[in-house]
């Protein structure tokens, strides 16, 4: 099971040959140290300066985002919202099972996206990027979405690859978190939830990581699994399509997430997978197999995914 490297500052340069083009996990000991948010972001200051403002959130019935053992698609997705002051205050205080039931991230709210050459801030925390410039490992050419992530200890989000095709440094700016990471190309080891089922996350992995069911899902004992350890003012580098699971572990955890798009897409099963569920979202089925169209897509997603057990 290897270790995602860990190295000190880089360059753009340096950053692109060593990492970002081979498509490899690394992580920059300190390399968000610079942004002003690493001194200032306390829920005090950020209670201060945007406590009014109401943000809808994830509330899990347990510390797992999205917990899909609930019964129903509901409980599984459930959101709430409430001035960020008062989130802040859940995260922060009262019994830990609690604090890890809610989670805010750029799901609910981005603070910057950027398509077709146009720029879209958000109005009321847009200001959070005073804090937190875009480090220079990012092209800003290239720069996609920015988002922003509040969570208290014990939070994990379930195992799940980012569906944008982007490129992801994620900045921890207080508390710690624990990840693993898998590359696309053991997304048969995986198991994704499938194109036409009744759970439309179909980039989140039916594997609960904390007790994975190995009689139902063999495969993913055998999958390549990448670990890392973030620090407050880390830097973790996930290349595009890689699955990844974290563990929140800080009283008070907070990330900055910078995506870009890479200059050339590189062809995986999971990049093959998300060009289907691409098509079938165009072809207004919305991932149920009700045409012969959506079928045949359905029929290619189980063979990208199919077990890779031998018949018996």
């Amino acid at each position: 099971m290897p270790e995602v490297e860990r190295v000190g500052p880089l360059g753009r340069s340096d950053f692109e040959a060593r990492f970002e083009r081979p498509e490899r996990p690394v992580v920059i000991t300190g390399g968000a140290r610079d942004l002003r948010a690493c001194e200032r972001w306390s829920p005090e200051y950020l209670s201060e300066r945007f406590g009014s403002v109401v943000i809808p959130y994830k509330l899990s019935r347990t510390h797992l985002h999205p917990d899909f053992h609930a019964e129903t698609l509901g409980q599984m997705f459930a959101r709430e919202s409430a001035p960020l002051s008062q989130f802040l205050k859940a995260i922060t205080s009262g019994p830990l099972t609690e604090r890890a039931r809610r989670l805010f991230t750029g799901d609910e709210r981005f603070l910057l996206r950027r398509r077709n050459g146009q720029t879209t801030i958000d109005a009321e925390l847009g200001g959070l990027l005073d804090d937190a410039a875009v480090p220079e490992l990012v092209p800003q050419e290239r720069l996609f979405t920015i988002w922003g992530w509040f969570s208290g200890p014990g939070a994990r989000t379930w195992l799940h690859y980012d569906n944008n095709y982007c490129h992801n440094l994620n900045a921890q700016i207080t508390g710690k978190k624990r990840c693993s990471l898998f590359p696309p190309s053991e997304l048969r080891q995986l198991y994704p939830f499938p194109l036409g089922g009744g759970n439309p996350a179909h980039n989140c992995s039916q594997v609960d990581c904390e007790a994975p069911d190995l009689g139902k899902f063999p495969g993913f004992e055998r999958a390549e699994r990448w670990d890392a350890e973030l620090e407050a003012g880390d830097l973790l580098f996930i290349p595009a399509l890689w699955f990844h699971t974290f563990v929140h572990e800080g009283e008070f955890n907070s990330n900055v997430n910078f995506w870009w798009k890479p200059l050339e897409p590189r062809y995986s099963p999971v990049w093959a997978r998300q060009a289907l569920l691409d098509a079938v979202a165009a072809s207004g089925t919305d991932g149920k197999q009700t045409s012969p169209h959506a079928a045949l897509l359905g029929a290619l997603d189980a063979a990208l995914t199919a077990s890779t057990e031998p018949s018996v």
